[in-house]
């Protein structure tokens, strides 16, 4: 019995020093760190490859639903493009196939997107890029460019990117641009391309309406950098919508859209006449300044085409005096699309407009609130004299 006690009380003693020791606290450090990809199945550069699915392996558990995308299949591109692609969640790797499978004797770029997300919400940054071929080689030649907002003069961050092959319009490389809207077909096949970039503002990876884009052509051999200028295509002419005044002699004349910057100014486009049916003469039309913000230049990347504007500006023969009504007519005004039309608008015009009067200022050290109302002093009222006891009650005589 002395000994079976003493046996209990050692394995007490034994498990209580064993919890008092010190070491890391239960969990360990936040995990603070974006996923890591440690492999990707077939290697890049194979060839002859005949994959069921292209393997991302990470070194942590990921997001099946990533914040930096609506779904897992939207942070891969598989280029060429032909049809859905398909992206299977297995905790540590995800699965990346074309739903119509891989086509022979072509090579492709798997591209991971900026977004993947672990469990505890780390969002990784950057992408990752591998190439492999189905067939006996991988081509070198390359395409790079830069997509620009061409109404407002800057670069297009994230621009979606389209190369098709004049020889076989079926294939369709596709790429996204980075935030400076520059972009890279790194193994394309040499040839003549159809190339379209797409200011993709809802990022689905297409063409949806309202949306700006604009189409290029280029012949590849060895290497080749484009410019693409995306700006919203549609079959209306610029309008004249407003008129303004810089000075007695300058007039603005403001467009509800983008003047083709191949359209020829000359005096001849416009004609101004006043109420009396009297012209006004026109020395000079000249263009106004860009439509947007000319934000290139902040990027180091300059557009080799002027920004189009939406404004002109007129300088007129005589100086206008008064507040004057005039009737001014745009003549064959161009759209970027190229769709001319004229247009009228009835403005009064005033070179002196009144002024508005500043609110007054108070001077320095002056209080900023109104004096208190002084009251002339009051007479108080004399205090009435207090009621006179009531008479005390008469008492009954004694006998």
């Amino acid at each position: 019995m002395t000994i079976g006690r003493g046996l209990i009380a050692f394995a007490i003693l034994a498990a209580v020093s064993s919890c008092a020791s010190p070491g890391m606290p239960p969990g360990g450090p936040v995990d603070t760190n974006a996923p890591l990809v440690i492999g990707i199945v077939p290697d890049s550069g194979t060839i002859n490859a005949k994959p069921g699915a292209v393997v991302f392996k990470f070194d942590k558990t990921v997001a099946e639903r990533p914040s930096g995308a609506p779904s897992l299949a939207d942070l891969f591109l598989i280029s060429p493009r032909d049809g859905v692609l398909n992206a299977a969640w297995h905790r540590g790797t995800v699965d990346v196939k074309p739903s119509k499978g891989w086509k022979p004797n072509t090579a492709y770029t798997i591209t991971m997107l900026p977004g993947m997300t672990d469990l505890r919400g780390n969002v990784r940054k950057t992408s990752k890029v591998t190439v492999f071929s189905t067939g006996p080689q991988i081509p070198t030649s390359r395409l790079t460019g830069v997509v620009f907002n061409w109404v407002s003069g800057s670069v297009a961050q994230h621009a979606f990117i389209e190369a098709r092959p004049r020889a076989d319009t079926s294939t369709n490389f596709v790429a996204v641009g980075d935030s400076v809207g520059a972009f890279a077909f790194a193994n394309l096949p040499p040839g003549p391309y159809k190339v379209r970039g797409i200011l993709d503002e809802n990022n689905n990876k297409g063409l949806d309406a309202h949306e700006g884009w604009d189409t290029t052509t280029v012949s590849l051999t060895d290497s080749a950098r484009i410019e693409i200028f995306a700006f919203p295509h549609d079959s209306v002419a610029p309008r004249l919508t407003e008129v303004g005044i810089r000075d007695s002699v300058t007039l603005e004349l403001i467009f509800d859209r983008p003047i083709d910057p191949n359209l020829q100014i000359t005096p001849t486009i416009i004609g101004i006449k006043r109420s009396d049916s009297t012209e006004v003469a026109v020395l000079s039309v000249a263009r106004g300044g860009p439509t947007g913000d000319a934000t290139a230049a902040l990027t180091g990347l300059r557009p080799s085409r002027p920004t189009p504007s939406s404004s002109l500006l007129v300088k007129l023969g005589i100086p206008l005096r008064q507040a004057t009504t005039l009737r001014i007519r745009a003549v064959g005004i161009r759209s970027l699309d190229g769709i001319a039309k004229t247009s009228e608008r009835v403005a009064l015009v005033d070179p002196n407009p009144p002024k508005k009067t500043p609110p007054a200022v108070p001077p320095a050290g002056a209080p900023t609130t109104a004096p208190p109302t002084t009251r002339p002093p009051t007479t108080p009222r004399p205090t009435p004299p207090p009621p006179p006891p009531p008479p005390p009650a008469s008492q009954p005589k004694r006998k």
